[in-house]
């Protein structure tokens, strides 16, 4: 969104402030990791050319992976640019002022006119959605007010599920392939290579599960609940107990093996096993829980899903042209509601429309729907979970630097494989053989490790990222229908004979039905880091009644009315002194002998009528002819 300065700011500071330092600090540390390793590299490559080069490699990673988190953290500490045009509308602004702004909040809008309009009639609230799927119904049936939370909280909340789920579903599994190979079920081959081929298996499935986990808790932008479902249990349980068994049958036939190299492989298969990872996920699974689950409690206690407006009806006859109506609701009653003088945002235009019929009469309707510049919620952007907060980001960062130690140790196991392998080419002899798998065991251990670190750290950060960017909002949404039908009628004074002022005026009698819905609505957004630091959906979640408001609207609306004059009248000073000159000469025109009889008084009062009769049916003659026209 483009950056309005304005002198009267909206007081909304960077939120990442903590979170950046904490990043800054850790990517330092795993950058000066990537620093040592490539010291080391020239004393390397004079003894050993490919250990030399897998020094350069890893070091090369800690470096710009440090290096690359480190910015990340400095981009959080930076100024937090925020113009006047934030945060997001939440439908397409129509405001003539706002249009350029309007433009790059198009693909972030969460609602549309008819949508809004739709919530208020019907006192609903369509952001909250109903789960899709096994996963997201269970999840949303044990914790009920999770459905109250925005878009993304719910995203995350869903994902973690689901990964509880899936390592519960790949520790069960695990066991039931343990179970049938040391009951001898699967068949003497098959239990040489079940286990280390499983427990490969499981922990890449885990990995996996946790990596896409993290990807989908990073999409802050996505308005949509992803549909989650039960059905890879049932299948992952069949196949753990059936794969095994049929494999064992089969491997028996076709694969004869040796004592000697079933007792290299048995020694193998002791040595490399799943449960030392197993052990690191299921760490990292309650440190995540530990983490998360009380930040995400406390935002659900907060959850307070009203869908209450406040409206008003009724029916109004008063002396004022239907348009005036219009331009004093559109430019001084809402006007008056603006927030720092930001322009309202209008939703639903305000095109009164004027059908004329014959006689002059008439009838007229128009719309309106706009939110006031939505103002930081003060009581809701509290710093009271702050310590939860500044916990679950440096948890994080903990797990991004354990992580970056585990590749590093990575990098020399791969080495002493390399090695290893190396010798056994040379000889191969049983020793040699033990040797390189006890290396290979050691790669896949620290492999899943850093695998688990990382993922872990990753879902850790996109968690602390949102509980961070929260931000609420509140402003006033308001609905304005209003119909009614009109007649024109001439109102005339000053029409006697000796007048020397008249005044003529046309008459618009009007009767009014307006239907005002007003509610106090309280809207959320995550904000990121950058230039679209506030260009994000924006939820609503909740609407409030506001009496007290819809009162004020009301009652500046009846003032107008009331204050309308029909009547045109001489309000200038030298005006009112020249109208009353003119009629003291008229006086002095008409004066008369004081001698003369009381029958002439009365014969010239008679005349004086007679004429002003005669006048005003020559103007009542005038307006037919008009009107015949």
């Amino acid at each position: 969104m483009a950056y309005d300065f304005g002198s009267q700011t909206l007081g909304i500071n960077n939120p990442f402030k903590k979170e950046g330092l904490l990043k800054a600090v850790a990517g330092v540390l795993v950058a000066l990791l990537g620093v040592f390793t490539l010291i080391q590299v020239a004393s390397e490559l004079k003894a050993d050319k490919v250990v030399g080069w897998a020094y350069v490699i890893i070091g090369l990673y800690l470096l710009v992976s440090g290096i690359r988190h480190t910015s990340v953290g400095f981009i959080q500490l930076f100024r937090y640019f925020v113009g006047r045009s934030v945060p997001t509308s939440l439908a397409e602004n129509k405001s003539p002022s706002e249009q350029e702004s309007a433009k790059y909040e198009r693909n972030a809008l969460q609602y549309d006119a008819k949508t809004l309009y739709s919530m208020m009639m019907g006192r609903k609230n369509t952001t909250f959605t109903e789960p899709v799927g096994f996963l997201g119904r269970f999840v949303h049936s044990i914790f009920p007010k999770l459905t109250f939370l925005p878009h993304p909280l719910r995203m995350m909340a869903q994902e973690i599920a689901g990964m509880v789920i899936n390592y519960l579903t790949g520790i069960v599994s695990f066991l039931i392939v343990f179970f049938i190979v040391t009951a001898g079920l699967a068949g003497e081959t098959a239990t040489l290579f079940a286990m280390p081929i499983v427990g490969t298996l499981l922990l890449l499935y885990l990995v996996i599960s946790w990596s896409s986990a993290a990807r989908a808790i990073q999409r802050t932008s996505q308005t949509v609940l992803k549909s989650s479902g039960g059905g890879s249990f049932g299948v992952i349980i069949a196949a753990s107990i059936l794969v095994p068994i049929i494999a064992g049958v089969y491997l028996d036939e076709l694969l004869i093996v040796s004592g000697n190299t079933q007792q290299i492989f048995t020694e193998a298969s002791g040595i490399f096993a799943a449960w030392a990872n197993l052990g690191l996920l299921t760490i990292a699974t309650l440190v995540v829980l530990a983490a998360v689950l009380p930040l995400l409690f406390a935002r659900m206690a907060n959850a307070s899903p009203q869908t209450e407006v406040s409206e008003y009806r009724e029916n109004m006859q008063e002396s004022v042209h239907p348009n005036e109506v219009f331009i004093n609701i559109e430019n001084i009653v809402l006007a008056n509601r603006r927030y720092k003088e930001m322009p309202n945002r209008i939703y639903r235009e305000f095109d009164p429309k004027l059908i004329e019929q014959s006689d002059g009469k008439g009838s007229f309707n128009g719309q309106l729907l706009i939110e006031t510049q939505p103002a930081l919620a003060e009581e809701e952007n509290n710093s009271k979970q702050d310590n939860k907060k500044t916990i679950l980001s440096t948890i994080g960062q903990i797990a991004f630097v354990i992580g970056a130690i585990a590749f590093y140790y990575l990098g020399q196991n791969i080495i002493s494989a390399i090695g290893a392998f190396d010798s056994w080419k040379l000889a191969t002899t049983n020793d040699n053989l033990t040797f390189f798998l006890q290396a290979l065991s050691s790669v896949l251990f620290t492999l899943f490790a850093w695998l688990t670190f990382k993922s872990a750290a990753k879902i850790l950060d996109a968690a602390s990222h949102l509980f961070w960017g929260e931000m609420h909002f509140t402003s006033l949404l308001m609905h304005l229908n209003t119909e009614g039908t009109y007649t024109e009628s001439r109102l005339s004074t000053g029409m006697s004979i000796h007048d020397s002022t008249r005044s003529e005026n046309t008459v618009v009698r009007s009767s009014i039905t307006p239907w005002i819905i007003t509610t106090r609505i309280k809207t959320s957004i995550f904000a990121t880091s950058g230039m679209k630091n506030l260009e994000q959906p924006r939820y609503i979640m909740s609407m409030a009644k506001n009496d007290q408001e819809l009162d004020s609207i009301v009652g500046e609306i009846k003032s107008f009315l009331k204050e309308r004059e029909a009547i045109a009248a001489i309000t200038n000073e030298r005006d009112l002194s020249n109208a009353s000159q003119i009629h003291q000469i008229n006086q002095q025109s008409r004066a008369f002998e004081p001698n003369t009889n009381v029958d002439a008084k009365l014969s010239l009062n008679e005349d004086e009528r007679a004429a002003g009769y005669l006048r005003n049916e020559a103007a009542q003659e005038s307006v037919e002819k008009d009107t015949n026209k």
